[in-house]
């Protein structure tokens, strides 16, 4: 239960935007969800003062959530500066009116003030200095001059003013839980959107060197702590530089590309492959013997001979790989004294005419 509904606040949160990270996006998030607690307060409002037959209460909060949806309107279309300037405004309005001459200020509504004040410092670029500097500005005029007058209240006994002091309270908490809440959550998803980029090849969206070196190193050490077998495998495109020359750049990538996406879908999901650099990929086989190892290798080598990669232009380009593998021993003490065995692996493959592989286990220098 609690799963759907953060699934559905998400989508009420993105609904009209396409871009899951822009830069805005984290005040769009914001925008949005005040417009709907706004609303959802106006329609509270409404039900409760209809309810009681005060219709002049009823009828400025529907004036205000025809507004308000108005407001929500213009930022699931894009007219983001629009609705990004209309929530303060409508806000202000709401809470003056409301803390003056509805409820009194003993009700405690005027404390509403500092959900704008939050909302500008949150929503407002360092652009728009002058913008937040008057919202601010307004929002504290305001307050202080609902703390320094005392008035009665027309539609709110002295119990209701009580009760509206904690309804005050726990709404003002909530929303600043709720902006903590969506700003952290960005922040996250932010970082770890980074994180990936950084960690992930462009061009085969495999792992870059700099992750598939960092995972054999974790995936070594637990090899070694757990006395497991672990199987490294380097792998090269065969005549590549060739490809490049006889059908272009393009031709080049698009080979990288494919080759990559059917290396990936023939490992085991425990096992890491990763883009070691230009037309060489390391393959990283966790808890696994070389035999088994050199089958499913073989079997990579298999369906990378029968691929059909086709250009654009109709032409087909024949690919094939070698390989050369070396598993984890007691002797060794680095990771790398492995993928240079893996290495000498995949030239033994090149000198023995390529489209093969080598499985190497001489750790002697």
């Amino acid at each position: 239960m609690f799963s759907s509904i953060k699934q559905l606040i998400k989508t009420l949160l993105n609904l009209g935007f396409d871009d899951e990270f822009g830069n805005d996006l984290n005040q769009k998030h914001v925008v949005n969800f005040s417009y709907m607690m706004f609303c959802l307060s106006c329609l509270f409002m409404i039900a409760v003062f209809s309810f009681r037959q005060m219709y002049s209460v009823s009828l400025f909060s529907a004036f205000g959530l025809f507004i308000g949806v108005i407001g929500l309107r213009y930022n699931y279309i894009g007219y983001f500066s629009r609705a990004q300037l209309l929530m303060p405004i409508i806000k202000i309005s709401q809470i003056t009116v409301l803390s003056l001459f509805y409820f009194g200020t003993s009700s405690g509504f005027h404390w509403f003030f500092v959900n704008v004040i939050a909302y500008s410092f949150v929503v407002f670029r360092a652009d728009q200095r002058a913008t937040k500097g008057w919202i601010v500005g307004a929002s504290v005029a305001l307050f202080l001059l609902c703390e320094l007058v005392n008035t009665g209240g027309l539609y709110l006994s002295a119990v209701d003013q009580e009760i509206a002091i904690i309804l005050v309270f726990l709404a003002v908490a909530f929303n600043f839980a709720m902006v903590i809440n969506l700003v952290m959550n960005r922040l996250k998803a932010v970082n770890h959107h980074l994180r990936t980029l950084a960690e992930k090849d462009e061009l085969t969206g495999l792992s870059n060197r700099r992750k598939v070196l960092a995972d054999a190193v974790n995936i070594f050490a637990d090899s070694v702590i757990n006395r497991e077998s672990c199987v490294f495998s380097i792998v090269d495109l065969d005549h590549f530089k060739k490809i490049n020359d006889t059908f272009g750049h393009e031709a080049g990538d698009l080979v990288l590309a494919k080759v990559s996406a059917m290396m990936a879908s023939v490992i085991r999901p425990q096992d890491e492959i990763g883009r070691y650099g230009g037309e060489e990929f390391i393959v990283i086989m966790r808890d696994t013997s070389l035999k088994k190892a050199a089958a499913m290798m073989e079997h990579m080598r298999q369906s990378v001979e029968d691929m059909l990669i086709e250009t654009e232009h109709g032409i087909v380009i024949p690919v094939t790989i070698s390989i050369g593998l070396a598993a984890i021993d007691p002797s060794v003490s680095r990771y790398e004294e492995i993928l240079a065995q893996a290495d000498k692996g995949l030239y033994a493959a090149k000198r023995s005419g390529r489209n093969r592989l080598s499985v190497q286990s001489d750790y002697q220098n």
